[in-house]
């Protein structure tokens, strides 16, 4: 009976390994007008940035920069733009959409969702840890 308890507590332990959320991330680059990205995550923390610099009279400026319709401020006004951001999202499709004007040069950017595991899938690992704990302490006793 023992050595079922303890086999069934490491199986539900290891069967939330399965149900936990994938990582996504990419990067993109371009020079044209109006660029855009459409990725689609599990539930989780989007980090991500966008940047442009200019050499001399050579570069991309960008006017704006948004993340599933919302605008992001740029933290560096005037000729070298950067753009960060950080937001909980919920599973589905994304987008980043950034537009402005080159003179020459180009913008580059990525993105990385940081996936947060599914409550259903804390509660069985920790139902199976404490099965697995509560046999050893009767066999302990």
């Amino acid at each position: 009976m023992k050595r079922a308890a303890v086999c069934l507590g490491l199986a539900l332990a290891a069967a939330t390994s399965g149900a936990l959320a994938a990582d996504v991330s990419g990067s993109f680059a371009s020079s044209s007008a109006s660029y855009g990205t459409l990725f689609s995550s599990d539930a989780g923390i989007l980090t991500g940035s966008v940047l442009s610099s200019f050499t001399g009279s050579s570069g991309y400026d960008i006017f704006s920069v948004k993340v599933d319709g919302t605008s992001i401020p740029d933290l560096i006004p005037g000729k070298d733009d950067y753009f960060y951001f950080s937001a909980p999202v919920a599973a589905g499709l994304h987008s980043i959409l950034v537009s402005g004007k080159s003179y020459g040069g180009s913008f580059v950017g990525s993105y990385e969702v940081t996936a947060v595991p599914e409550p259903t899938a804390v509660a069985m690992a920790l139902a199976g840890v404490g099965l697995v704990v509560s046999v050893s302490r009767r066999r302990l006793s």
